[in-house]
């Protein structure tokens, strides 16, 4: 009893060894579980790995397999491109038809000439010495038909050819209808026929087709094209011949002379050796001696005019540089006429006031007053500048000016203008005060 005995402490360390013993085998179980679920997940992952890559495998082929179909689609599509392009298939059709023609000519005629006999020939045998007769009519439109052939090689004329074949092709075709008709019915004799003529004609037909195609080497797509372009060029040149029509007429009935000149000069020049535009200067040149579109009239009408605008100005005591000056401020700084618009009309519908009125009548009104017109010839300019100091008036050029009054023989024919030119230049406020300052010195003056 006493050697089995065991103290609590060694009891304790007996039951944690036990505890570690169980926990180290639960952990490695959990840890043998996890490998084990880690190594599935592997297997998962490379047999899905393995899938991917198969499905692109899978894809790769199946665009391999397309792009092969598709390859061969378009040599396909593209031989028949080819083939219809130069004809082949038409030319096998022709063949076939020609054989086919012969196939039903030959036997009918062979059995024809073969039957027949003279009225006092006993023999009721084949008449043999006949059996060339149906190779010798059937291969006369042949001939034509080759004749043709080479004279297309050759490059000699073909309708020689082609009325051969016609000729030769009709003596066949009228003998199977004849015999045909005769013993089958007519239906059979224009089939009959129908077999010697029109085999010939389409060889014909081939043969010039083949000559067009040999002397044009544009494929279907460019003669397309060239067709529509043609199109487009005569459609432009019928619009551009309207258009010269219209002118023409107007031109006729607004300068008659100018024109008949523009007619001549035309006329005598090889056709297309001079534009019409060339011409047209020219003729004006000749009954104008002017610059294109003016005339004596229009440059009379424009002295007239200018020689107004002079006398305007001088009336105004306006020079033209101060206009030119008071159109660009206006135009640059206030293009739309301040808040009115363009026909002097509030923007806001007329409220300021009964039609006519707003801020520009009272403006209006306003300038015309004594105090805002002040002196003769000081004219509002439409803006406003900071006051200056005036300069003061030169003894020497009032001296001038009194001079210049007493020339005039009226002090009332002083314009600024005048004062400017008379004292060399300067600025028209100065000769307005110049001026005015010589008036009101004038013993008569009021």
């Amino acid at each position: 009893m006493s050697s089995e005995y065991r103290s609590w402490k060694e009891r304790d360390a007996d039951a944690a060894l036990t505890s570690a013993q169980a926990e180290k085998t639960k952990a490695e179980a959990e840890g043998m579980k996890q490998a084990a679920a880690a190594g599935a997940a592997q297997t998962q992952t490379a047999l899905l790995a393995e899938q991917v890559k198969q499905a692109k495998l899978a894809n790769q082929l199946a665009a391999v397999t397309d792009t092969a179909k598709d390859d061969k689609a378009a040599r396909r599509e593209k031989r028949r491109e080819q083939r219809d392009d130069n004809g082949t298939t038409f030319k096998i059709l022709v063949n076939v038809v020609m054989a086919l023609g012969l196939l039903a000519a030959l036997p009918a005629q062979i059995s024809y000439f073969l039957g027949l006999h003279r009225k006092d020939d006993t023999n009721s045998g084949p008449a043999w010495t006949l059996a060339p007769i149906p190779f010798f009519l059937e291969l006369l439109a042949w001939v034509g038909v080759m004749g043709t052939r080479w004279a297309h090689r050759k490059g000699l004329p073909r309708w020689p050819f082609w009325i051969l074949t016609g000729a030769l092709a009709s003596i066949a075709g009228y003998i199977n209808l004849a015999h045909g008709r005769g013993e089958y019915g007519p239906v059979a004799g224009w089939a009959l026929a129908a077999t010697s003529v029109i085999g010939p004609l389409l060889a014909e037909v081939r043969q010039f087709l083949e000559s067009k195609a040999a002397e044009d080497g544009r494929d279907l797509k460019q003669r397309a094209q060239d067709r529509r372009a043609a199109r487009e060029e005569v459609k432009a040149r019928r619009a551009q011949e309207e258009v010269w029509a219209t002118e023409d007429r107007d031109r006729e009935d607004e300068f008659p002379d100018e024109f008949k000149e523009f007619r001549r000069i035309m006329i005598a020049h090889p056709t297309g050796a001079i534009s019409r535009e060339v011409a047209w200067e020219r003729a004006w040149d000749t009954c104008n001696a002017l610059p294109l579109s003016v005339t004596a009239g229009s440059l009379a009408a424009r002295e007239v005019a200018r020689v107004a605008i002079e006398a305007l100005l001088e009336d105004a005591d306006r020079s033209p540089e101060s206009v030119a000056v008071d159109l660009f401020l206006s135009h640059a700084f206030n293009p739309n006429g301040g808040d009115d618009g363009p026909s002097g009309t509030p923007a806001g519908g007329g409220s300021g006031g009964p039609v006519g009125g707003g801020s520009r009548a009272r403006s209006r009104k306003a300038s015309e007053g004594p105090e805002a017109l002040g002196r003769k010839g000081k004219q509002p300019s439409g803006r406003t500048s900071a006051k200056t100091p005036e300069r003061p008036l030169d003894p020497a050029h009032i001296e001038k000016v009194r001079k210049l009054a007493d020339a005039l023989g009226d002090v009332d024919r002083l314009s600024a203008r005048k004062v400017r030119e008379v004292i060399g230049g300067g600025s028209n406020e100065y000769a307005v005060r110049l001026r005015n300052f010589v008036k009101n010195s004038r013993p008569n003056a009021d």
